[in-house]
């Protein structure tokens, strides 16, 4: 197998220290970053004190039970990352120095990105076409006031509202995700991604969506993937001079490699659109036949009846039952939720507490 480059990609081509710590940082922080390492290398403690004592931070502990990937944990991650990274690269561009096929790695490099970084777009894309991202907002939601509302449920309602342009934004993704399949429309698919990242980078930071560093870093994947066409598209676009794309791949001297290529790419393929259709519910569950808002017309406590007084933290005002959840509204508007369990053949309805399953209400 022999491998072919056009420059600056070509193998006699002398790659410069930067470019060599660039290469290596990021297939090194690629790796480690689709990587569970934290949980797998059992480093959580040690991130939770550089977190604490290197970075500042009050008392940081991992939080499991949460959707956000913007706490002080992940935060203390990121710099743990890259400090390791960087490191790391630094001391392999030191020391192979010129003694190392960058060509090659920088190819690998680029291959596995695109594909990690066409799952992630797939993933998110299918998700809104399907509506299993944004779904037509519940009771919960339509509940609450405008006041209550926080900034990210105000854009999660927004698209879950307008079913044509949450498809419309997934159909952005989708089509980045299927055009860094393949080498050929790669530097496309790094644009569409790029036009559709930015949006959703931006969204994230104005709308304090807590998926900003994860968002931000497909982003910078797909100027990394871009990254030796830039020239390209800068003498198309704003010189408007002629101008080709680069085309780095292997090639395989070998008719039983080209096959072996081809099945092997197909595999990968049909495996990306597998997990990534297969990572998702989408249909939703039928409706439980009490599903609906239901307003407290009498509450007895003790055998005391309590007034509907908007001051009362005590007597209920609303119970709201949405499917296997449910929430009691009090009288001065604070809320609890409850994970709902129904049985029909004993007429019951037990609320369980979120964080205490001892805790058990039935009725």
């Amino acid at each position: 197998m022999s491998v072919t480059y056009t420059p600056p990609l070509s193998s006699s081509h002398r790659w410069s220290f930067p470019h060599r710590l660039g290469i290596w940082f990021v297939a090194i922080y690629t790796i480690c970053y689709v990587l569970p390492l934290p949980t797998l290398l059992g480093l959580i403690p040690l991130i939770e004190h550089i977190g604490n004592s290197v970075l500042g931070m009050d008392n940081i502990k991992k939080i499991t039970r949460t959707g956000s990937g913007d706490t002080s944990f992940d935060y203390a991650y990121l710099f743990t990352l890259v400090t390791f990274s960087l490191t790391l690269s630094l001391g392999l561009s030191i020391f192979l120095r010129q003694r190392f096929n960058y060509g090659l790695l920088y190819v690998l490099t680029q291959t596995f990105v695109r594909y990690y970084l066409a799952q992630m777009m797939l993933s998110y894309g299918f998700a809104k076409v399907f509506e299993a991202q944004f779904r037509y907002p519940n009771f919960y939601t339509l509940e609450q006031t405008y006041g209550e509302s926080s900034p990210m449920g105000i854009v999660w309602r927004l698209m879950g509202l307008s079913r044509p342009y949450s498809i419309f934004g997934g159909l952005g993704e989708v089509l980045g995700g299927l055009l860094l399949l393949f080498r050929r429309t790669k530097a496309l698919g790094a644009l569409v991604v790029i036009a559709v990242m930015a949006n959703v980078v931006m969204l994230n930071f104005s709308f304090d969506i807590p998926v900003k560093l994860f968002s931000s870093y497909l982003l910078l994947l797909a100027f990394f993937i871009l990254s030796p066409d830039l020239s390209a598209v800068y003498r198309f676009f704003i010189l408007h001079k002629p101008a080709s794309l680069n085309r780095d791949s292997v090639v395989l001297s070998k008719k039983w490699h080209c096959i072996t290529h081809r099945v092997g790419k197909t595999i990968v393929i049909v495996f990306v659109l597998f997990v990534t259709l297969n990572g998702h519910s989408w249909t939703q569950k039928p409706d439980r036949p009490l599903r609906g808002i239901y307003e407290v017309k009498s509450f007895v406590l003790a055998n005391d009846t309590l007034p509907p007084l908007t001051t009362d933290t005590i007597r209920w005002n609303k119970l709201i039952i949405e499917n296997d959840f449910a929430e009691v509204r009090l009288m001065n508007r604070n809320s609890e939720s409850f994970m709902l369990n129904m049985d029909d053949k004993e007429k019951t309805i037990a609320l369980k507490n979120y964080y205490d399953s001892t805790l058990v209400h039935t009725f």
